[in-house]
């Protein structure tokens, strides 16, 4: 026991004597003399933990379930110690318990360093509050909250003006320093139930929940005047600062956090274009309340066509770039209007996203593409979700489930990312990229090049493939630049031994190029266009067909 780190103890219930195996030197860094009995160690254990105790205690006398748990325990140099508990009681013919055995382990370095890591994964590291991730995450729950209770609330993003000048000037320490300073100044001059976060570089977010738009213009106009009447001192230097604000009022008619997120930078660019140390509030236009009013509808219709079995897919061939032997299809979706004319997704899947129903959308489309990849054995299928679902932990649930009932789709299943969502969040795109991986499936990156990932990316996505947009293919054969981009690309791609697929192929020289350049896969009108009509093609050879004038 002693080897294993362990201190075995015996506990006569009914008498409370408490009796140990070996020294509590190394656990506690006292002797086993001063404690003697349960009531004894029990005074020893944090106040907070005492109740998680009990609490296993009375689970296990109930035979609800094993004890097994984890808290502190106090020293005689105050300090505390992480044990981690585990026994078994003994009970009578009457099935009370009379005494209990077990062990306990010290596991204060691994609690030091689980706190470590949920700090690190929940903080800024230099202003110690929310970081960006964790940030969203509150903005997602004060919008629900915001919707459900209808209550107005706002997201401020404040910008320190001219970080980068204090920088050259006085230097980056200084720079930090006044990061840090903003930051606690704005938890004095928000509420204690607000939230304040870092999104990174001289960017802060807060949260408002429960504001009246006036309360909102008052809490900018506190905060602006605050941090520029008061220079922040520096070893001795008077520095002046000054903030600008972007705000956007909800819940109104924004439906994410990524949407309210992205209107408040723009409103913060228009502050600091229209001067600086001043604010913005996102307003909508008549215009714009047009177009949000037809965005709605369209999100309407489109949740109808959910609910009616409407979604549909159309498939279109990826083939070998050397044999033009069929390797997969990729499934591309669409939807059918009442009057049953087929609508593409253009007109809809944009908007999908803004309304942030992309995650409900991505879901059936994931149903979808499972029960084809059942029906038709012997075909391997690629499909598109949105950026919003690669931190979606229900959408990650589903295809787990799926795979586990059906092992042998994963093999057979695609996802595609683009590359531009994966770079929005290129930690939290690599974790999902990583779990898909991991049950069997393939992801790639799509529009590969519109977001120019760099080296340090692609080693972060361990992604399988990378599809290269099709704007760098149309007409390659005759557009020098592009030529010299798709080498490049595939020059980084080959370092990293990714699968490459071209799109918009549409003639036989741009196909020749490519598969000179050394693309492995090919897809576009060349090859076939997106067909309705399940007329699987798997391991055949398709004989191109050039595009006529229409």
């Amino acid at each position: 026991m002693e080897a294993a780190g362990d201190v075995a103890y015996r506990w006569d219930i009914l008498s409370d004597g408490l009796a140990w195996g070996s020294s509590l030197k190394e656990l506690l860094g006292e002797s086993n003399d001063e404690i003697q009995s349960g009531h004894g160690f029990n005074n020893r254990i944090h106040p907070e933990d005492l109740p998680i105790r009990l609490k296993a205690l009375s689970d296990h006398f109930a035979g609800q379930a094993g004890y097994d748990c984890e808290y502190r325990l106090r020293n005689n140099q105050g300090g505390v110690v992480w044990v981690h508990d585990r026994a078994a009681a003994a009970f009578d013919a009457d099935k009370t318990p009379v005494a209990m055995s077990g062990t306990l382990r010290v596991v204060t370095t691994r609690k030091q360093t689980e706190a470590r890591l949920e700090r690190i994964a929940n903080y800024d590291e230099l202003t110690g509050h929310f970081n960006k991730t964790r940030l969203r995450d509150e903005l997602d729950q004060a919008l629900t909250f915001a919707r459900r209770f209808y209550v107005p609330g706002a997201f401020m993003v404040i910008g320190i003006d001219k970080l980068a000048m204090i920088n050259s000037a006085f230097g980056y320490e200084v720079g930090d320093a006044v990061l840090v300073a903003v930051g606690q100044r704005l938890d004095r001059y928000v509420r204690s139930s607000d939230v304040v976060g870092r999104l990174g570089g001289d960017r802060f977010g807060v949260i408002l929940s429960q504001c009246r738009e006036e309360m909102v213009v008052h809490a900018m106009d506190r905060i602006i005047d605050g941090i520029r009447e008061e220079p922040v001192e520096i070893d001795g230097q008077s520095i002046p600062v000054s903030v600008s604000i972007g705000c956007v009022l909800f819940p109104g008619l924004v439906n994410t956090a990524y949407d309210v997120m992205a209107k408040a930078e723009l409103s913060l660019n228009y502050a600091k274009r229209n001067g600086r140390s001043c604010f913005n509030t996102y307003r909508v236009s008549e215009q714009q309340g047009l177009v949000h009013r037809h965005a709605m509808d369209i999100g309407a219709q489109v949740q109808q066509a959910m609910r009616d079995h409407r979604l549909l897919f159309m498939y279109q061939p990826i083939v070998r770039a050397d044999t033009h032997e069929v390797v997969e299809y990729e499934a591309l979706l669409r939807m059918r209007d009442e009057k049953g004319d087929i609508v593409p997704a253009g007109a809809f899947i944009p908007v999908i996203e803004q309304l942030g129903m992309a995650r409900a959308l991505d879901r059936y489309v994931l149903d979808m593409a499972v029960d084809e990849l059942r029906e038709a054995p012997d075909t391997t299928l690629a499909i598109n979700i949105s950026g919003l679902t690669a931190s979606d932990q229900s959408w990650l649930r589903a295809l787990i489930s799926a795979v586990r009932s059906t092992p042998h789709i994963a093999p057979r299943l695609v996802v595609e990312i683009t590359e531009t969502a994966a770079l929005h969040d290129i930690e939290e795109s690599a974790r999902f990229v990583n779990v898909v991986r991991d049950l069997g499936c393939r992801v790639a990156i799509d529009d590969f090049g519109a977001g120019f990932t760099s080296f340090r990316h692609l080693k972060a996505l361990t992604v399988d493939m990378v599809k290269i947009d099709g704007s760098f293919v149309l007409n390659l054969s005759r557009n020098v630049d592009n030529q010299l981009f798709v080498r490049n690309l595939m020059g980084l791609a080959a370092t990293f031994g990714l699968e490459t697929v071209a799109e918009f192929v549409e003639n036989a020289e741009d196909a020749d190029f490519l598969l000179k350049a050394g693309v492995g896969y090919l897809q576009g009108y060349y090859f076939g266009r997106p067909a309705l009509k399940r007329n699987w093609l798997s391991g055949q050879c398709i004989t191109p067909v050039p595009l006529v004038a229409e």
